[in-house]
């Protein structure tokens, strides 16, 4: 009987977050089931069993909410992991073609600057708080084919977080042409998606992407970050411009966080077994997965 040798495997997925609204509320936390949303304007957001609704009228809003415990336990990804975000959510009254960024969304190491309610401000919650943000043209049509603006937060002492376009440096425009991905629909099921990966000590790659659920289309933009700095994330900022830059009604589903460690190198972790043959025989080993060892 060939000799068994214990192998180290990758780890899966870990869900840090999956909020479905299914208790209804928006003010409780209990991870990773639920996450505490607070809002510029109270009244603009609300849950019910299901669904989150933001509502738009001619200003901002800002919503922010936090899928770490605490201030001290944020992801933190080391070379090679990778963290997601899956947002799927659906626009109603959305805008018609116009020239903004009036979608913005990002994914950020607020540490110590949380909120725990509602706050007054839609200019706020900016201060010392680090990480990157799509800035997307939202309308029934794109008025080019570079709808999407990935950002790293440059400036990170500004009070605003997603008030001053200022404060981000562009890391790139894309896809370069949306095919069947000309604009946004209302009543369509969409799904946003974020991923950063730690590609080196220093670089962090980052790709966007929708998807339409009703046909399939994709709009997808990759980056890289060359000068990361910051490889911690603990929340999540929006803030659409205002109903005619975005949409009346933006419907949440499902927001869903999760970390995934970079593939875990081969390892030998048990001795193997000695094997006695005869000359000119050829003694057997294998290697299988530890958990299928004994």
């Amino acid at each position: 009987m060939a000799a068994m040798v214990g192998l180290a495997i990758p780890s899966h997925a870990v869900v840090i977050l999956d909020d479905t609204w299914a208790d209804g509320n928006r003010s409780n936390t209990s991870l990773p089931t639920n996450a505490a949303w607070y809002a510029s304007s109270g009244s603009a957001l609300t849950a019910t069993t299901g669904s989150m609704t933001l509502t738009l009228g001619s200003s901002a809003i800002l919503v922010v909410s936090y899928f770490t415990t605490n201030a001290a336990s944020p992801a933190q990804l080391t070379v090679g992991d990778t963290l997601l975000t899956t947002i799927t959510f659906t626009f109603n009254g959305v805008a018609a073609e116009n020239t903004s960024e009036g979608f913005r969304l990002g994914i950020y190491e607020f540490g110590s600057n949380r909120v725990s309610a509602d706050f007054s401000g839609n200019g706020t919650q900016g201060a010392g708080v680090q990480g990157y943000a799509l800035f997307q043209n939202m309308g029934a049509a794109f008025n080019n084919t570079t709808p999407m603006d990935i950002r790293v937060r440059s400036n990170v002492a500004d009070s605003s977080l997603l008030g001053t376009s200022g404060d981000y440096t562009s890391l790139g425009t894309g896809p370069g042409t949306t095919n069947n991905f000309g604009g946004f629909a209302n009543g369509t099921t969409y799904t946003l998606q974020y991923a950063f990966q730690r590609t080196a000590s220093n670089v962090m790659a980052i790709t966007v992407s929708w998807l339409d659920a009703t046909n399939g289309a994709t709009l997808l933009t990759s980056v890289t970050d060359n000068n990361a700095t910051n490889f911690n994330f603990d929340g999540i900022g929006i803030r659409p411009q205002e109903a005619s830059e975005a949409a009346t009604t933006t419907i949440f589903q499902e927001v869903k966080v999760e970390y995934i460690p970079g593939a875990t190198a081969p390892s030998i972790t048990e001795d193997v077994q000695d094997q006695q043959v005869y000359v000119n025989q050829t003694a057997s080993f294998s290697v299988w997965p530890a958990e299928h060892c004994h």
